[in-house]
């Protein structure tokens, strides 16, 4: 799979967007990005504006909690460190205790719903071909994906599924972006705003470009 990235791209593209972007889910999807290409830079720019947009931390840790269901635990913990020395006057609570039964059942419960509003009509075939080839990792992706952290306050639904297509077309994975850009839709994104976070970043990753634009267009054209 090609796919040649170009951090260099994605500082003209903050530099653009200044003095303001002035649309949030754009400035989370280019966070969700920056955090994806794991530069220092790059991740320094885009807390940068975020600040000038007025995107509080709490919505920018969401992006960052969100980032390990795609991109693993090691950029999310950078992620993390880089986000806490951008903020040090924030004080997060510490809640290391045992997960209980009654968390476990909302997690389910608040997974399914949602699962069920990303896929849509395709809901039920996804479950099937996911338990077919590997039973325990559908009752993770709703426990853990969509229960435990995509329904978490914070973002809207929208909002967390741009963030998940702009990661995914920087990683040019065909098959999850795919699934990700109907999931976008099928929760009320405006194609135009799915299209923007598109080109946002084709400088960036060309080839997942390319990818996102072949995948949105087929998506579209079958609505």
């Amino acid at each position: 799979m090609r796919n040649i990235l170009y951090p260099d791209k994605f500082l003209s593209w903050v530099e653009s967007c200044r003095p303001a972007c002035d649309c949030a889910p754009a400035v989370l999807a280019g966070y969700s990005v920056a955090i994806t290409l794991a530069d220092q830079d790059c991740l320094d720019a885009a807390v940068q504006l975020a600040r000038e947009n007025s995107i509080e931390h709490r919505r920018l840790y969401e992006i960052v909690l969100q980032s390990y269901l795609f991109l693993g635990f090691p950029r999310m913990l950078e992620a993390s460190n880089h986000l806490a020395r951008c903020f040090p006057e924030v004080t997060l609570p510490v809640a290391t205790t045992p997960i209980t039964g009654e968390e476990s059942e909302q997690w389910f419960e608040r997974g399914l719903v949602l699962y069920r509003r990303v896929y849509g009509t395709m809901h039920e075939t996804l479950k099937q071909r996911v338990e077919s080839i590997a039973p325990e990792v559908f009752r993770w992706m709703i426990i853990e994906g969509y229960g435990k952290v995509l329904s978490r306050p914070g973002l809207s639904p929208v909002e967390r599924e741009l963030a998940i297509v702009a990661c995914l077309m920087i990683e040019n994975r065909e098959r999850q972006l795919h699934s990700h850009l109907k999931g976008a839709l099928n929760i009320g994104a405006d194609s135009e705003l799915v299209s923007r976070i598109i080109e946002d970043h084709k400088h960036t990753a060309p080839d997942g470009y390319r990818t996102a634009w072949r995948l949105f267009d087929s998506v579209i054209n079958k609505c």
